[in-house]
């Protein structure tokens, strides 16, 4: 398994610098893995023996230099600008990047190894919760379900017993942490076990040609793009992607997208 889990994060990258580089060698995958010149070879050898129509050797300007075939078609990896940066981009020290996104909440390890160990023994907590209604914090008994990031804060997904909801709840605002027992069974969380399709669509008011624009930058020439998630965080992705649901009102340039249907 653990060789099997190796070769896929090999292959990945493989194809991601094929893809976005249009060029793999030897010295790449012994500058990324930290192995020899003999071992990059044979990961080289065993991807083209894997997928023969994906891989060109290239000749003529020394040896373990491989180009993408013209019939390319990425076995392992999913191609994205993200995940090539996230796997591959920093091997080339001439192209630079820079990422935006902060992550604004303060988690302390000591509180989120309390809520993960309750997790995962299915168990529950007691929580001082700060929140803008209760900002001295109030007590609460969760049993937690899932983390989930955001936009800029990490939440955790749990039962309220308070409440009898299945809230979400902003790490950075839990001020304190202790083990605690269930006073009742954790109910089942439909908003959290079901899928909704997201249909998105340019916003109605926009012109035609800033349409036509929308629809080639963001969902490759097509009339929408369909989004899967949860329906429980259904309004996290909407605001991560700044989709309009009242298109009156929520109008561009901010809005530039809108919820077309909810499926």
């Amino acid at each position: 398994m653990a060789e099997d889990k190796r070769t896929r994060t090999q292959f990945e990258f493989i194809e991601l610098v094929m893809a976005y580089e249009g060029l793999v060698t030897n010295q790449l995958l012994r500058e990324k893995f930290g192995i020899s010149s003999v071992q990059a070879s044979r990961i080289l050898a065993s991807y083209r023996k894997t997928h023969p129509h994906n891989i060109l050797q290239l000749n003529g300007e020394g040896r373990g230099r491989y180009a993408p075939t013209t019939q390319f078609i990425p076995a392992v990896a999913t191609l994205s600008v993200g995940r090539y940066f996230d796997v591959a981009g920093k091997t080339n020290v001439h192209v630079q990047m820079e990422d935006t996104r902060h992550d604004f909440t303060d988690v302390d390890p000591k509180k989120f190894r309390e809520i993960h160990s309750a997790m995962n023994t299915v168990s529950a907590v007691q929580i001082v919760y700060r929140s803008m209604n209760h900002p001295e914090g109030k007590e609460r008994t969760i049993h937690p379900r899932a983390f989930v990031l955001a936009g800029r804060r990490w939440h955790v997904r749990g039962f309220d017993e308070a409440t009898e909801e299945h809230r979400d709840f902003n790490i950075g605002r839990i001020w304190q942490v202790d083990f605690a027992q269930k006073s009742v069974e954790t109910p089942k969380d439909p908003d959290w076990d079901e899928n909704v399709h997201l249909q998105l669509r340019p916003h109605p008011l926009l012109n035609p040609a800033q349409a036509r624009l929308i629809r080639d930058e963001l969902f490759k020439g097509a009339a929408g793009r369909h989004v899967t998630t949860r329906r429980a965080l259904v309004a996290y992705v909407l605001r991560e992607l700044e989709v309009a649901e009242n298109p009156e009102l929520q109008r561009p340039p901010i809005y530039q997208l809108y919820l077309y249907q909810t499926e």
